[in-house]
């Protein structure tokens, strides 16, 4: 995937005929600076290369159409963010897979743990450790993806992020605790040091 596959001309078709004559190349400048990491985010959730390319796609349309020149980096980077989650979770909606009741609490304790230690880093390269959280990622129902990504990933507010995804604050902090503890169960698996390096030689 790679965001050079949207140039100036693809974001003219749809804006209003007042735009500015630079609004275009405006828009690309910001496909350049955020693109790379809205795919990214939208591949976490829709798990899908082409989904996200056009969930990539969607969200930089909409972004634009809206913008302001006073708005700032901060403003346009959750705005995007946010955008792109609800794009990717109506991707997934309209493919039929079912969303979860993220109001419940259950499998919010973590059943099993294990202590990572440091040596986690020299066991696993950054590409590896990227990989294993990705999968770790997409074994959590999508709504759990998306405020796990929102929260943790974008640091978006709990508050914007229970507006970005039409739920309440109480919800999305239940679902971001479960998120983060199920990741950490399923991450100790892959991360947790060998039995051999920590069983007693006697």
């Amino acid at each position: 995937m790679s965001t050079t596959m949207i140039e100036p001309k693809s974001l003219e078709p749809r804006r209003t005929g007042g735009a500015p004559a630079g609004e275009g190349a405006d828009c690309f400048d910001l496909v350049k600076k955020f693109g790379a990491r809205i795919l990214r985010l939208a591949k976490y959730i829709t798990e899908s290369d082409a989904d996200a390319e056009e969930v990539l796609v969607e969200t930089f349309l909409k972004v634009c159409a809206d913008r302001s020149a006073s708005r700032s980096d901060e403003w346009v980077r959750i705005r995007l963010a946010t955008i792109a989650v609800r794009e990717a979770l109506a991707k997934l909606n309209q493919a039929g897979h079912a969303e979860r009741e993220d109001g419940r609490c259950e499998d919010v304790v973590a059943r099993e743990i294990f202590a990572w230690g440091d040596d986690y880093r020299q066991r696993h390269r950054p590409e590896q450790t990227a990989g294993i959280l990705e999968q770790a990622m997409w074994s959590l129902d999508p709504m759990c993806r998306a405020v796990f990504a929102l929260r943790d990933i974008e640091e978006v507010p709990v508050e914007q992020t229970a507006q970005a995804l039409s739920r309440s604050v109480p919800a999305i902090e239940v679902c971001h605790l479960r998120a983060r503890l199920q990741l950490r169960e399923r991450l100790s698996q892959s991360f947790r040091p060998a039995l051999s390096a920590i069983e007693d030689p006697w």
